[in-house]
């Protein structure tokens, strides 16, 4: 799936966002066809979700990519942003530093929706029967991990002169992608930001960030739950990365 028409606008100017939707269909005869339907969405009734943008990973690698891809992030969200999206910062486990934010106060004030799905506070390993019956298209089972393993030891105990735990060192939002405090909001719970979007009736959200096989897909607020869920959800594809070592099956990178 990816995003397109996003140019330079004046803030709040009422454009809709134009997003470019790419699957893959399943024909009657069993084989797969990519299918690409454009579709205009009314950017106030459209959020832009931001999963896991942290200021730090274990991975050094996947750090490292983050930072190269924030800058171009941060310009996406902000035009997104006048055009009258929703932004939801949603860097999971790390609301402490945000607690008197007006942003993370809007999420936390939502009110509860008369339509909350039961599971949307839980993480959700697969959509439905069929795509476990799939599985993933490689294996992340030993976490994704493609440091030099020499960078790696040298990146955790960096990580520990900085007083941070090396596998979870993540305490913010990487401060590249920047928090709007009177439009945006913050949230890392799938209960807020469903909240958040029925009160404001949106139905459309754009998912980026990290990582694609992991977080992306199985948060509260993920693709899955949002997708199983009735929303309009796409993941933007050039805003995401995934984890995983080319050493692993089926080897590529």
């Amino acid at each position: 799936m990816a995003m397109t028409g996003l140019a330079d606008v004046q803030p709040s100017d009422g454009r809709p966002i134009t997003v470019t939707k790419r699957a893959r269909v399943q024909s009657e005869d069993g084989t797969w066809k990519i299918t690409m339907v454009r579709e205009q969405w009314d950017a106030q009734k459209t959020a832009v979700i931001v999963c896991d943008m942290w200021d730090a990973h274990h991975c050094l690698n996947a750090t490292r990519r983050v930072t190269e891809m924030a800058p171009r992030m941060n310009r996406l969200l902000a035009e997104a942003r006048q055009r009258g999206a929703l932004i939801i910062h949603a860097p999971s486990s790390c609301m402490k530093p945000y607690e008197k934010h007006p942003a993370r106060q809007r999420a936390r004030q939502a009110t509860t929706a008369a339509n909350l799905p039961t599971d949307i506070g839980e993480w959700c390993n697969w959509k439905d029967a069929t795509e476990q019956e799939f599985g993933y298209p490689i294996d992340h089972s030993d976490g994704g991990e493609d440091d030099d393993p020499v960078e790696h030891e040298k990146w955790h105990a960096q990580l520990k002169s900085m007083g941070r735990y090396p596998k979870a060192p993540w305490l913010q939002q990487i401060e590249t992608l920047k928090i709007d405090p009177e439009l945006d909001a913050i949230s890392d719970s799938g209960v807020e930001i469903w909240n958040l979007m029925e009160q404001r009736g949106i139905q459309n959200v754009m998912l980026v960030g990290v990582h694609t096989n992991m977080c992306v897909l199985g948060r509260p607020f993920g693709l899955r739950q949002l997708s199983r869920n009735g929303k309009n959800v796409v993941l933007v594809r050039d805003m995401t990365d995934t984890m995983y070592n080319p050493q692993r099956w089926p080897q590529v990178s």
